[in-house]
């Protein structure tokens, strides 16, 4: 402006500086802040994409965050895990030497038993890391320590199990069996004192319990109580009746076996056997060779007697699964599918009376199998019932006929029937019991060998048929189980003396296995010994008592899973119950167990040394050389765990690399919408600031002028 001739023309001069001054204020806040402006609508245009890709930033360095947190856990259990496998490789150095080394006397297998103690002792501090307030081996009970050990001291553990009466699970399913039954999952429960078997009311309420595991009875009601804890030495097979399965033979059975299904006459056997398989499952043989070739292992089948209305029962009548069949020697145990509801179409199953022709049911539709149990009675029973509409469809079957089904998924076989109506059947199926008695009940045997140390003479001796003839066992007695001789003084010695005497520990072993094992003799009066063990009370159908049994794991198995990005998850679960640690804190047990001197010390069962090292090496690294001691174990060992381990922690780590770079991304977007050049603004501003400079200069002017410096 060169002239200022009017008020206009000075106001409008005036406006000027001041949007001069607005706009190097505006420009000192770009310079400084390097922002185009303080709020959103001074990039009105670019807005939209700011607010969101900002959004994006926020969102990656959440993950970013929860991803370190969780790499912090797992880092955790990394050194954890490392720890575990430091205690486990140093225990198993030191039983490889123990092994080796002789003697075994008392000093070095109490060192023996007491470094295996410290060693759970150590795994169980190990495997309770806690981060943040969260267990770490819990699963998904975070707040939940994950390992308790029955016991704090040696002593204390082997007074709990004494390696004899009671011992530790040797087994995966047993030592982690967790369960709690009432009589709303029994019905009912019998205990019976002269066979040491408890049985449930409902035929498959202990499926869940496994040979080997321990349990804790409560709130019996007969004198002397059975409240207290027992060892599950096996399973009792039982018949229809709830009583378990004996050793003997039968000649009127007929077998049905598969989903037609397929029939095992008495006339093509002739003649059934049964004796005890070592584990308490039964094994059975047949007369006639290869006649029992059919039942392959996992096929499902039902003894029933011959195929006639009201035929006679043997006490092998039931519904069973092969376990084995080797060289006509067929293994077998509970079905308890028999015991499930089932819905089942009627053009699938096909029933028959006595033998007869198989049919479909007359009425199409949905038939379905529906189980219940009586606390009164005891017995399971399963009703048929035919489909909507039907009048007629079993009207031709009486009670006492033998009914054979097919086509369904749990109820093939031949049941005896105990109820009847047009529309309806009813078969009662056979339960499954828990023997808590050491001894099978079997008579005749000769094949078996006792030894025992003679402290007078100072060396072991053994005894055979030779001196007690053929043994009886029965599971009870007057002070424990009794093994009676048919010889009347098959117990003594020359002298007329108890052989072996009270407080001996004796050590059965035989050609079958069967009653094979370590006792200690609580009574001798020449003809039969009496060894000790737990015993029951007999209690019929009780509905008060209850059945309970708990792990040494106190988490569960849920799969904890973190998401480490929008579009990805990784699992992050880990349990103390994993087989990598469960087979070897089982291995640790199976040493400490026992006191030294009694029938259940590392003494008398050095076979444990053999089983532990199997365990601890499977653990550290599966699977382990030589056979299994136990059966066939789960896979998994800690060099896998730890694997799994480092697997996720890359993933996260990978991921965190990708938000980074997302984030530096957006960042600079952001960047190009929002941010201003420094440089090219401070230029703009120096200009600016020589403009406002000038426009002073003028304004001073102007303000100094006056008619006598207008007329100077």
């Amino acid at each position: 402006m060169t002239r200022i001739g009017t008020l206009g023309a000075n106001n409008a001069f005036v406006n000027r500086i001041l949007d001069i001054q607005t706009r190097i204020q505006t420009e000192q806040i770009q310079v400084t802040s390097g922002l185009k402006a303080q709020s959103y609508d001074g990039i009105a245009a670019g807005t939209n994409t700011v607010i969101n890709f900002q959004n994006e930033q926020a969102i990656a360095q959440r993950f970013i965050d929860n991803n370190d947190v969780w790499n912090t856990k797992l880092e955790a259990a990394t050194t954890a895990i490392a720890s575990v496998k430091k205690t486990l490789t140093i225990f198993r150095d030191s039983l490889e030497s123990f092994r080796q080394n002789n003697p075994k006397n008392e000093q070095n297998i109490k060192g023996i038993q007491n470094t295996a103690f410290q060693a759970l002792q150590s795994i169980q501090a190990d495997l309770g890391t806690n981060v943040n307030g969260q267990y770490l081996f819990s699963g998904g009970r975070v707040s939940d320590v994950p390992i308790q050990l029955p016991a704090g001291s040696l002593s204390e553990f082997q007074s709990m199990y004494d390696g004899s009466i009671n011992t530790f699970s040797t087994t995966r399913n047993a030592d982690t069996q967790a369960v709690s039954l009432t009589n709303v999952e029994t019905s009912a429960m019998s205990f019976n004192g002269a066979n040491g078997v408890i049985t449930p009311a409902r035929a498959d309420a202990f499926k869940t319990i496994y040979p080997g595991s321990r349990i804790t009875v409560s709130d019996s009601n007969v004198s002397p109580p059975n409240n207290g804890d027992f060892t599950i030495r096996s399973k009792a097979i039982c018949d229809l009746t709830g009583t378990p399965l004996a050793e003997g033979s039968t000649t009127t059975n007929v077998i049905s076996y598969g989903s037609g299904p397929g029939t095992i006459l008495d006339t093509a056997t002739n003649q059934l056997n049964f004796a005890f398989a070592p584990d308490g499952t039964m094994n059975m043989t047949a007369a006639t060779a290869g006649s029992l070739a059919n039942l392959t292992v996992g096929t499902k089948f039902t003894i029933g007697p011959q195929l006639n209305n009201g035929a006679s029962t043997t006490g092998y009548e039931g519904s069973f699964e092969v376990v084995s069949n080797k060289n006509g020697v067929v293994n077998f145990r509970t079905n308890y599918d028999t015991a499930k509801d089932e819905a089942v179409a009627s053009t699938d199953l096909t029933f028959g009376i006595n033998g007869g022709a198989m049919a479909n049911p007359a009425t199409a539709g949905t038939l379905n199998f529906t189980t219940t149990s009586s606390a009164v009675t005891g017995k399971t029973t399963v009703t048929l019932t035919a489909a909507t509409g039907a009048t007629i469809d079993f009207s031709t079957v009486s009670v006492g006929d033998q009914l054979s089904l097919g086509g369904t998924a749990g109820h093939n076989g031949t049941f005896t029937v105990t109820n009847a109506t047009a529309t309806s059947v009813s078969f009662e199926i056979n339960p499954e019991g828990a023997r808590i008695a050491q001894f099978l009940p079997q008579t005749g045997r000769s094949d078996v060998s006792m030894s025992f140390k003679d402290t007078n003479a100072g060396a072991t001796v053994t005894r055979n048929n030779t001196n007690f003839g053929s043994l009886t066992f029965a599971s009870t007695g007057t002070l424990g189980e009794r093994i009676t001789s048919s010889n009347a003084n098959g117990f003594l010695d020359d002298g007329g003396n108890p052989y072996p005497a009270n407080g001996t520990i004796i050590t059965m072993k035989s050609t079958s296995g069967v009653n094979d094992g370590v006792y200690k003799v609580v009574a001798n009066n020449g003809n039969y010994i009496e060894i000790a063990s737990a015993s029951l009370t007999t209690e019929t159908l009780s509905t008060k008592t209850k059945i309970d049994s708990s792990s040494w794991y106190k988490g569960d198995t849920l799969q904890l899973q973190h998401r480490v990005d929008i579009d990805r998850t990784v699992d992050v679960g880990i349990y103390a119950s994993d087989p990598a640690f469960e087979k070897g804190i089982r291995a640790l047990a199976l040493i400490a167990q026992g006191q030294f001197g009694t029938a259940g010390g590392l003494d008398s069962h050095q076979e444990r040394i053999g089983q532990a090292l199997y365990l601890v090496n499977d653990s550290l690294e599966s699977p382990a050389a030589g056979t299994p001691p136990f059966g066939t174990e789960k896979a998994g060992d800690v060099k896998s765990v730890a694997s799994l381990l480092d697997g996720t922690r890359k993933t996260i780590s990978l991921k965190n690399e990708k938000h980074n770079q997302f984030i530096g991304f957006l960042s600079k977007r952001v960047a190009d919408i929002a941010q201003v050049d420094k440089t090219e603004i401070a230029t703009k501003m120096l200009s600016d600031q020589t403009a406002l400079e000038g426009s002073y200069q003028v304004l001073a002017q102007v303000k100094n002028l006056s008619l006598l410096n207008y007329l100077k």
